[in-house]
């Protein structure tokens, strides 16, 4: 990863949250944590800039992981998110955070495969972006068409189904 990399960590132990920062900083050098203990922290410091990536342990008192999970995809849906967390060996707990959108998880006690999961999943979440780029792209290149089109028909010469096809037209961009 080139340039600033912004990651948010939601973990409530700052020991564990300085050892995930080193071993963030180990293999992206230009990476900015910013740390979060608890869920007031979280949402407060999640909406001061644009992350690419949030950590999250998934037990923390008075909250959890899953709840943070779900407000980042209700409030951020294009954001990556990844559980770095001590246990989460129930198959329960594991199948509901990655069908809730979870990128994945790591155990904190394989936390030297933190940069392997974060490569993987901003590499993910690159292709995203670029299709949802481009999906953007030929939308306004369609609405662009579509005005034009509406606007070279206003300005011709009557014919019996002129209207109507302005009307079609409308509707359609209406859609897009």
């Amino acid at each position: 990863m080139k340039g600033l990399f912004k990651i948010l960590a939601l973990e409530d132990r700052k020991a564990d949250y300085q050892l995930c920062k080193r071993q963030v900083l180990k293999h992206y050098p230009e990476a900015l944590l910013t740390w979060a203990a608890d869920e007031q922290e979280f949402r407060e410091k999640i909406a001061w800039a644009e992350y690419d990536l949030v950590i999250s342990d998934y037990h923390l008192p008075g909250y959890n992981g899953l709840e943070a999970l779900l407000y980042v995809k209700e409030h951020y849906p294009c954001l990556p998110f990844i559980f770095l967390t001590g246990d989460l060996n129930n198959e329960e707990e594991s199948a509901s955070a990655i069908l809730s959108g979870a990128n994945g998880y790591v155990l904190k006690n394989n936390l030297k495969q933190l940069h392997e999961h974060i490569d993987k999943v901003m590499a993910e979440a690159g292709k995203k972006r670029a299709a949802r780029d481009e999906n953007l792209a030929i939308k306004s290149a369609n609405r662009f068409a579509l005005q034009k089109a509406i606007g070279l028909l206003e300005q011709a010469d009557d014919f019996s189904t002129r209207e109507q096809i302005i009307d079609l037209l409308k509707g359609y961009q209406t859609l897009s």
